[in-house]
């Protein structure tokens, strides 16, 4: 598979390429990059962003012609990054991944929703019909997909640090950290295993913000099939942003939720996300990372009262056997606790099976929301004015007098 360095990417000069390699890959004119930095003083994540200042354009003197300017204060990236965090090129002798096969049940389920759906067309507004019109949409276009690949998002709120775990679970500096606010832009994906860009181009993710991670046969083998998405913080202040989160987690098959031990209880997480989610428990992480800013014990007890606001969500917790979400503790800075987040993750992924529970848990949500529609709760029969009402139309057209 043939694949360019950020370096290579975003300061491309004809001559130069030719020179040091052939890349087949898509147009990179008027690329824009997603800058990033989620993290604190410490050093927590965001994306990597590299210099491309209209000076440097000039001096560099590219053929194309084409500079960016996102606004924000540009860096390069490390040496380590431009020659371990690659661009996914997508190979074009690759055989074409197996779809997203459904199961009977699932199958079953959708079938009916459509046909309730289209029975209803003539009696509901299509407003009301939307989400469940669209959860279906949705599930014909994931099943399209590969089915041998888990999407994965890394969701979080400014400064939990999501980015630099989405680096340690790559094993390299592909979102650049640093303490300005706000930083990260654009989604930014990860894929272990080739096959994967028609699931990350359905996310709006372009070529230039495709990475793959640091060649390693143990990680490659644990993670194979993951596809996993750096977003950007879900309480930026750039409206945005907030955008990008709420497109792309509508579309990802499971998402692991950062928080850190002083937003860990923030209402907007709790109030905008989990709790509307806490129907998707199965297909969700909840990772509390930082533990290394914690003394003692305070790491322990801090976990047990997340757990308490995610039992008062309705989220279930997979404890003992039984399904639900995973919840960790782990500090990405040390990583401690990251290796059991890679094992976790590399069993969930390796299951197959969060696609189609995903788009079963959006079948319940669509059901339930549409359910007041269809049943009013109330006991069945006519009321006692519905029934008199009924007896004089009916006499009415009788030509006969009601009694009693």
């Amino acid at each position: 598979m043939t694949a360019v360095t950020d370096q290579d990417h975003t300061e491309q000069a004809g001559d130069a390429v030719s020179d040091q390699e052939e890349v087949a890959e898509e147009p990179r004119a008027g690329e824009e990059t997603a800058s990033g930095s989620d993290g604190d003083s410490g050093g927590e994540g965001g994306h990597a962003r590299v210099e491309a200042s209209s000076e440097r354009a000039d001096a560099d003197s590219c053929d194309d012609g084409d500079s960016w300017d996102d606004g924000l204060i540009a860096r390069r990236v490390t040496a380590e990054t431009e020659q371990a965090a690659v661009v996914e090129a997508r190979g074009h002798n690759a055989p074409p991944a197996a779809p997203l096969a459904y199961d009977g049940p699932l199958r079953s389920r959708l079938d009916a929703l459509r046909e309730l759906i289209g029975l209803s067309r003539t009696r509901l507004d299509s407003r009301t019909l939307a989400e469940a019109g669209q959860v279906l949409d949705e599930a014909a276009a994931r099943r399209r997909l590969s089915g041998q690949h888990t999407v994965v998002a890394i969701a979080g709120a400014t400064g939990s640090g999501k980015s630099q775990l989405f680096n340690a679970l790559a094993g390299v500096a592909i979102s650049e950290t640093g303490v300005r606010r706000p930083t990260t832009a654009a989604p930014i994906a990860c894929s272990w295993s080739d096959g994967s860009a028609s699931l990350i181009e359905r996310l709006g993710i372009p070529p230039r913000l495709r990475r793959r991670p640091l060649q390693s046969a143990e990680t490659e083998a644990q993670l194979r099939g993951l596809v996993l998405v750096d977003l950007p913080d879900h309480d930026s202040a750039a409206v945005q942003h907030r955008e990008h989160v709420d497109r792309v987690l509508a579309l990802v098959d499971a998402v692991i939720w950062v928080v850190d031990p002083e937003k860990y209880a923030d209402a907007v997480l709790h109030e905008r996300y989990l709790r509307p989610m806490a129907g998707h428990a199965e297909v969700m992480f909840v990772v509390l990372n930082q533990i290394d800013r914690l003394p003692g014990e305070a790491a322990e007890q801090v976990l047990d009262d997340l757990r308490r606001l995610l039992d008062e969500d309705g989220i279930a917790l997979g404890e003992y056997g039984e399904p639900g979400a995973t919840v960790l503790a782990l500090s990405a800075l040390t990583g401690d606790g990251v290796g059991e987040l890679r094992e976790s993750l590399g069993q969930f992924v390796a299951e197959r099976g969060a696609a189609a529970r995903r788009i079963s848990a959006d079948v319940d949500a669509a059901a339930w929301r549409l359910r007041p529609v269809y049943a009013t709760g109330r006991r069945t029969g006519l009321s006692e004015r519905a029934r008199d009402d009924f007896a004089a139309r009916l006499a009415d057209a009788v030509g006969a007098t009601a009694a009693g």
